[in-house]
């Protein structure tokens, strides 16, 4: 927890690098990936116990009026972990989410993937962010670099972010899939994968306990070139700890 801590007080510091800071906070996202479901998984082949099922809520900036988008996003990646979230926004009335002064995901899920997720996020949120930038540059470059009308650039630009997002989200969501499926495999035999059987009935009824009769929020359509290209980046981003260069705890604040 640690050397969490420190790697993302490494990526959120305004003096580190946008490769530095994605770098730290890819390995903060791995190491409570890994270690966060794998002590889930050994916790209940030794003990037998049940999984204590709870929320978290999360802060999910509105700038530029991209809200549900990065909801979106991140609720596939929660999904994909078994959790299950909601999203609500306070505002100025009849605006809708996209005049949202405040926006908030409450996740549902068991109490060690939780933890997970508490470093998660955030960790995703910034990659993803250091990431639509560059991209956008590029489409603007490219796709939109003969559009003269600035209305006209400036909602293409946001339709390209907006959908990077969601495809950010997917591609993150496939990888950690795949990595439950290993983990799953990893302990097959052993009582610890029916951890990952079980628990799907146990968010739904809590979800449902706590947020009775919610509405399903809209869907947007959403830009091809933008989706393809987020999705892209998701399925690149770094998760997997043994796979990402060594950072020295020498490199790391203190």
């Amino acid at each position: 927890m640690e050397r969490v801590r420190r790697l993302l007080d490494l990526a959120e510091h305004p003096a580190t690098g946008e490769e530095e800071a994605t770098l730290a906070s890819a390995h903060a996202a791995a190491l409570m990936l890994r270690y966060g479901l794998d002590a889930s998984a050994v916790r209940r082949g030794t003990t037998g116990g049940a999984e204590t099922i709870d929320g978290i809520e999360f802060e999910v900036s509105n700038r530029g009026g991209h809200a549900r988008e990065r909801c979106w996003a991140l609720h596939l990646v929660c999904e994909a972990l078994g959790c299950k979230g909601a999203h609500r926004w306070t505002g100025v009335k009849g605006r809708g989410i996209r005049g949202a002064t405040r926006v908030t995901m409450t996740v549902i899920g068991p109490d060690l993937v939780l933890d997970g997720l508490r470093v998660l996020l955030p960790s995703l949120t910034l990659q993803m962010e250091n990431q639509v930038r560059p991209a956008l540059r590029r489409h603007t470059a490219t796709a939109l670099a003969a559009v003269t009308d600035k209305d006209r650039r400036a909602r293409a630009s946001a339709d390209f972010r907006r959908a990077f997002y969601v495809g950010f989200g997917t591609g993150v969501a496939t990888k950690l899939r795949d990595r439950v499926t290993e983990i799953t495999t990893e302990v097959k035999g052993t009582g610890a994968e029916l951890i990952l059987l079980d628990r799907t009935a146990l968010v739904e009824a809590e979800f449902n306990h706590r947020f009775p009769g919610l509405r399903p929020a809209r869907s947007s359509p959403l830009d091809r070139e933008g989706f393809y290209s987020g999705r892209e980046s998701g399925q690149r981003a770094d998760l997997n700890d043994r796979n990402l260069p060594d950072l020295a705890a020498t490199e790391l604040p203190r």
